[in-house]
């Protein structure tokens, strides 16, 4: 039975489900506009920071297979927003590399995820914003670091 106390963890847990769902979904409507998934805008993102990571690289950072990844990468060439580079050592081995337009497609977008973002932290002040970030960051640590993976038993017509 789900817990009725708004404050216990297993809700605390629902409400973090429930912003990620709802910001993905503000996210996903303002890059239709701009033709962009929510993917290929967070690939977009890594590209521009992560100075030329490989296909693999991009993959473990957004958490996708290789094989979703280099889809994206294809369309996104297609459209002339990241180019590939392969690296002098490995040619086996591509870097995805930023475009012009890929510049300016964020360029055009940053009032958009700017203004997504004042509305999402609308009434915290810098102290709240930093309490925030404290908290979220432990709780990405107890899950990577603390917490065991639950076993699952399998089902009585599988044993």
């Amino acid at each position: 039975m789900i817990s009725t106390d708004p404050h216990s963890p297993e809700s605390l847990a629902f409400r973090l489900d429930e912003i990620v769902r709802l910001l993905s979904r503000k996210v996903d409507a303002a890059l239709l506009d701009h033709g962009l998934t929510r993917t290929q805008w967070k690939l977009l993102a890594y590209v521009a920071q992560a100075n030329g990571p490989t296909q693999t690289e991009l993959a473990r950072l957004l958490d996708m297979e290789r094989a979703t990844i280099g889809q994206a990468v294809d369309a996104m060439e297609k459209r002339g927003l990241v180019r590939r580079e392969p690296v002098p050592h490995d040619r086996r081995v591509w870097r995805i590399l930023p475009t012009a337009a890929s510049d300016a497609l964020t360029m055009a977008l940053r009032p958009v995820v700017d203004q997504l973002m004042q509305g999402l932290f609308a009434g915290f002040d810098t102290v709240a914003r930093t309490a925030l970030s404290q908290t979220l960051i432990h709780l990405v640590r107890n899950l990577e670091d603390t917490l065991p993976v639950p076993q699952q038993k399998a089902p009585a017509h599988d044993r």
